[in-house]
C-alpha cells in the first residue's frame, strides 16, 4: 500500500507540472535619477533655468550636491525649492565653495518622505559670455536620504548650454509632471506577466492519474488475495 501511494503522488507532481503552475511575478526596482536639465541654448545677457529632475524616489527626506559650471559663462543668481509630487522641496542653503561651483543642500520639513518624480530645485542663471562660449552644468558629490537616515542609491547627471546669437525665446525646460513613479516612468522594467493555468490540460491529466491510481490499487488487491 505504501508504495501504492508513493507512485500516487509521483504521479500527482507530475500532473501539476504538466498543467502548468502558477510564475509569481518579481517587481523590478526602478533606479533613482537625478539629471540636469537645461535649455541647449541661450543667448549673451540672457536669463534662463535649469531644473535639477528626480525620478522614482521612494520616502526622500534630504539631499545635498554640488552644481558646478564655467564661471566665465554663466553666473548663478539664485536657487529656488522644488516639487515632488505636489510636496515643495525647500533649499535650506546653497553656497558657493569655489568659483563657478556651489553647494546646495536641502530638507523636507517633517519625518513622512516624499515618493513620487519631480524636481529638486530650479537654477536661474544668467548668461555672462559671448556667442560661441559653452558650459557644462554639472551635478556632483550627490547624496539623498530617506527618511529613515538611509542612503539613496541615485544616478547623477549633468547638462548643457551654448551660447548663440539668436537663441529660442523660451528659455525654460519643459516643467515635469508630478506624478506616481508607475506614471513617470516609461522606461521602467514591467514585471513578468503571471502564466495562465491550462485548466482544461491540468483536469485531463489528474484525471488520467486517478484512472491509473485505481487501476493499480485494484492490481494490487488482487495479488494481495
Amino acid at each position: 500500500m505504501r508504495r501504492i501511494v508513493k507512485i500516487l503522488g509521483i504521479i500527482t507532481i507530475v500532473a501539476l507540472l504538466l498543467g502548468g503552475g502558477v510564475v509569481v511575478p518579481v517587481a523590478a526596482t526602478p533606479e533613482v535619477t537625478v539629471t540636469i536639465n537645461a535649455p541647449d541654448e541661450a543667448a549673451p545677457d540672457s536669463d534662463f533655468t535649469a531644473n535639477i529632475n528626480i525620478r522614482d524616489v521612494t520616502d526622500f527626506d534630504a539631499c545635498n550636491y554640488d552644481v558646478s559650471f564655467d564661471a566665465s559663462v554663466l553666473r548663478l543668481d539664485d536657487v529656488t525649492p522644488g516639487l515632488i509630487d505636489s510636496t515643495t522641496i525647500p533649499v535650506d542653503t546653497y553656497n558657493e565653495i569655489s568659483s563657478g561651483t556651489y553647494c546646495i543642500v536641502q530638507n523636507v520639513p517633517g519625518l513622512a518622505g516624499v515618493s513620487g518624480s519631480g524636481y529638486l530645485a530650479v537654477l536661474h542663471f544668467h548668461v555672462i559670455s559671448s556667442e560661441g562660449d559653452s558650459s557644462t552644468i554639472g551635478l556632483s558629490n550627490g547624496l539623498l536620504a530617506n527618511n529613515q537616515a538611509e542612503e539613496i542609491t541615485a544616478t547623477w547627471a549633468g547638462d548643457s548650454v551654448r551660447v548663440v546669437a539668436e537663441a529660442s525665446k523660451d528659455t525654460t525646460p519643459p516643467a515635469v509632471v508630478n506624478s506616481s513613479p508607475e506614471a513617470t516612468a516609461p522606461n521602467k522594467e514591467v514585471p513578468l506577466p503571471t502564466k495562465p493555468i491550462n485548466w482544461l490540460v491540468l483536469w485531463g491529466v489528474i484525471g488520467g492519474v486517478i484512472v491509473v491510481g485505481l487501476i493499480i490499487f485494484l492490481l494490487a488487491r488482487r495479488k494481495a488475495y
